[in-house]
């Protein structure tokens, strides 16, 4: 492939025998196995290519104006639901405006994706399951949220679970974390039995928009509701989840000095930051009476 023979490879090998005074490859049954002095050499060269691709790359990213390749994002069904317009707008027209921008949902062939450079960044929650191979780097955190009518009774309470379990409940559901789903049922089966669950938040919206139907869901999820519904997080359910879930961008470990992902980074991280700084200014966390 790189125009390189096989008898200039033996040659470079003979050199290198004869330099370090070592075999470097030996041949156990019928697999190849390296001494000891072959794994220092193979790691030596790891690096100072690893070295040289940050350069190359840092040469090729100059700026975020000028940078005209190909950047494939999968996204979360749930994210996309609640940034699609804001991502799209700020990756294709502000962050990106020459490059080629697809944005793909995140599915189950996205980790192998993302290793065989098809992806090349995704937005999900963490934790998940995913490659070794890839890093997943936490932006915003989140916690469960119900969302109800402008109007509802139970905001005219004391915001209490008994008060909460009067009336029908919604939950979200987030694929590939699976332990937020069960998290409320987990540590309290009678307050969340659900009737309804969807892992879309219009769904679950539109049903609790004309219903006396309690949802809960997750604060990305929760700040794509407009004035018509109320946000609250009462300290018993904050009390229910002391587990720490977050929104990430997950890609290549090898990409992590790169600019372009660091760039892409800082600019995800801060829109998700707007919109739970918007949702925590608008949250109910006590009663209104």
């Amino acid at each position: 492939m790189l125009g390189i023979s096989q008898s200039a490879i033996s040659q470079t090998l003979s050199k290198l025998r004869e330099y370090t005074q070592d075999k470097l490859f030996y041949v156990v049954g019928t697999e190849l196995q390296t001494t000891p002095r072959a794994d220092i050499i193979g790691q030596g060269l790891n690096n100072q290519i690893q070295q040289l691709d940050a350069k190359f790359t840092q040469h090729l990213f100059d700026s975020p104006e000028t940078f005209n390749g190909e950047l494939t994002i999968a996204v979360s069904s749930i994210f996309l639901e609640a940034i699609a317009s804001e991502l799209t707008h700020l990756a294709s027209e502000e962050a990106f405006p020459n490059a080629k921008i697809n944005i793909v949902n995140w599915d189950d062939e996205t980790g192998s994706s993302m290793v065989n450079g098809t992806v090349h960044m995704g937005l999900n929650f963490f934790p998940i399951e995913h490659p070794k191979t890839i890093r997943a780097v936490r932006l915003t955190s989140t916690t469960p949220v119900v969302i109800a009518q402008k109007n509802h009774p139970w905001l005219q309470t004391d915001l209490s679970a008994n008060e909460f379990i009067q009336y029908p409940t919604g939950g979200i559901l987030m694929p590939g974390l699976s332990d937020f789903n069960a998290v409320l049922e987990r540590n309290n089966l009678e307050w969340f039995k659900f009737k309804y669950r969807s892992a879309s938040m219009s769904v679950l919206a539109s049903l609790t928009k004309s219903s006396p139907l309690l949802t809960v869901t997750e604060g990305l999820s929760a700040s794509m509701c407009n004035d018509g519904f109320s946000c609250v997080q009462p300290k018993w359910l904050e009390d229910l989840t002391k587990e720490s879930f977050n929104h990430a961008i997950y890609y290549l470990d090898k990409n992590h000095s790169n600019p372009l992902y660091k760039y892409a980074t800082d600019i995800i991280h801060e829109l998700l930051i707007n919109r739970m700084n918007d949702l925590k200014s608008r949250m109910i966390t006590t009663p209104i009476l």
